[in-house]
């Protein structure tokens, strides 16, 4: 399940919303994003539980101390 946002953002903007956005999850280190070929994000958290429970919320991946999360413009259907 990709995580729906406005994709128009720059990437600071993004990256601000997501940090905030997944700060739910714990503490986030860092928030890199991705727009090619599809968009993601990939995101750093203080603690490896606080890594899978950000993937396993977005069906993304746990990639070491990173979460892979897939994006998606927001309003969009498929």
């Amino acid at each position: 399940m990709a995580l729906k946002v406005d994709l128009r953002k720059n990437d600071k903007e993004l990256t601000l919303f997501l940090t905030e956005h997944f700060s739910a999850f714990g503490t986030v280190r860092s928030v890199n994003i991705h727009r090619q070929p599809t968009p993601f994000a990939l995101v750093a958290m203080s603690t490896p539980h606080e890594t899978l429970n950000l993937a396993a919320q977005y069906e993304g991946s746990a990639l070491g101390s990173h979460a892979l999360v897939h994006l998606e413009q927001e309003g969009w259907t498929k």
